[in-house]
C-alpha cells in the first residue's frame, strides 16, 4: 500500500496540473505570451496536427502570431484527466472550447489538448502540448450546421479541412488511462 504522505503528494501533483491548465487559457486570454511561455519546459512543445513549435520562446513568438489576428480570444477548460507515471512525469488529456474574434469574425471551436507534463524544481510545466480539434469554423458556419460536415476545420481565408477528432483510428492516442 502507498503512503499517506506520497497519496497526499499525488492529490497535491494532480491540483497543481489543473492549475497550470487554467493558469495557461487565463494568460493566453489576457494576451500575457511570455508569462504563457514559462508555463512550458525550456525545450518544450506546442503542436497541432499541422505544426510543431519546440522551446520556450519559438512558443511564446508562435502564440504572438497566430493570435495577432484577435484581439479577443476565450479558452474553456472543462475537463483535466491525468495519469502519472512516475513523481516528476505525468500525461493528461484537457477537454475544451475556445472563441477568437475580431471585427469580421468569430470562430468557435471543441479542443483536446494531449499533454505531457514534466515537474522541474518542484513546479509542473506543460513539457509538450498536441492541440486537437473536433471543429473549428465561424458562428455563421456553425448556425448553417457545418459542423455536421466532414471538414468541420474551417477558418476564414483558408482551405477546409478535416478535424482530427473523432480520432477513430487512434492517431492521436487519448492519454485517459483506462481501468
Amino acid at each position: 500500500m502507498t503512503s499517506l504522505e506520497s497519496r497526499v503528494q499525488r492529490l497535491e501533483d494532480r491540483f497543481a496540473i489543473n492549475d497550470l491548465v487554467v493558469r495557461y487559457a487565463v494568460l493566453l486570454d489576457d494576451m500575457l505570451f511570455d508569462d504563457v511561455g514559462q508555463l512550458f519546459t525550456e525545450d518544450g512543445v506546442f503542436a497541432s496536427s499541422n505544426s510543431v513549435t519546440t522551446g520556450r520562446q519559438a512558443i511564446i513568438e508562435n502564440f504572438r502570431v497566430k493570435h495577432a489576428p484577435f484581439p479577443m480570444t476565450l479558452h474553456d477548460p472543462h475537463g483535466v484527466a491525468v495519469h502519472f507515471i512516475d513523481d516528476d512525469h505525468a500525461r493528461g488529456t484537457v477537454i475544451g472550447y475556445a472563441e477568437l474574434a475580431n471585427e469580421q469574425h468569430t470562430i468557435v471551436t471543441n479542443i483536446r489538448y494531449q499533454d505531457d507534463y514534466r515537474k522541474e524544481d518542484g513546479v509542473w510545466r506543460f513539457a509538450q502540448r498536441m492541440v486537437l480539434s473536433t471543429y473549428a469554423m465561424t458562428v455563421d458556419d456553425f448556425n448553417a450546421g457545418r459542423a455536421g460536415f466532414s471538414q468541420r476545420k474551417i477558418w476564414p481565408n483558408r482551405p477546409a479541412g478535416d478535424a482530427e477528432l473523432p480520432d477513430k483510428e487512434q492517431k492521436y492516442p487519448g492519454y485517459v488511462e483506462l481501468p
